[in-house]
């Protein structure tokens, strides 16, 4: 396991070169315009049958702003918009899968709430959704989390992962009860090991 902090961090560790080394990336709530040192070679890296994980934020890297079709494409959806942080209730649309075991047919988790552009269920593998507007409850289809194959690549992600309580169980400040860190620890972890191939 190696970390990228610092923008040298990423133009040493991430050219096409060093990229061999690794076996898949986690963008852990990255935004804005990442100086990737060569982007094509990035995306064909994945495409090559690497891993990409990403939590929350990483649908905002490459935003409108700054906006790069192929990563948008490769991840499956980009950031619209959010509002005020709620407690919703994700519906697990697939126990089966090796990522989502564990969580049972629905998961409350209270968080910063993700609304995507850019997405086409047909074009992933659905693992969270929500079948209501998480803020003004309206129906709706609104997806929280999904897999799916770039290339030979296997990406994940989840736009759970704001608040600093549903990452850490043991966080003072708490709206999720420490079962909920728990519980998206194992899904990140899951989530992983799905897209290294191990599961």
């Amino acid at each position: 396991v190696d970390y990228v902090r610092t923008d040298q961090d990423l133009a040493e560790k991430m050219t096409a070169e060093a990229l061999k080394n690794y076996d898949a990336v986690v963008f852990a709530n990255t935004t804005g315009a990442l100086p990737l040192p060569d982007k094509q070679a990035f995306i064909d890296w994945i495409k090559s049958g690497k891993g990409f994980v990403g939590m929350h934020a990483a649908a905002d890297t490459f935003d409108a702003q700054n906006y790069w079709k192929p990563y948008v494409e490769m991840l499956g959806a980009q950031f619209q918009t959010h509002h005020a942080q709620v407690e919703v209730e994700a519906q697990n649309q697939d126990a089966a899968c090796p990522i989502c075991q564990g969580l049972g047919a629905s998961w409350k988790v209270f968080d910063e709430i993700y609304l995507m552009k850019d997405y086409d269920p047909a074009k992933v593998h659905e693992l969270l959704t929500l079948d209501k507007h998480p803020n003004e409850k309206t129906p709706g289809h609104y997806p929280i989390s999904w897999c799916k194959m770039c290339g030979q690549g296997r990406v994940f992600y989840t736009s759970f992962g704001h608040r600093k309580d549903v990452w850490d169980p043991n966080e003072s400040d708490r709206k999720n009860s420490k079962e909920v860190a728990e519980a998206y620890q194992q899904f990140i972890l899951n989530g992983i090991k799905w897209a290294v191939g191990l599961e």
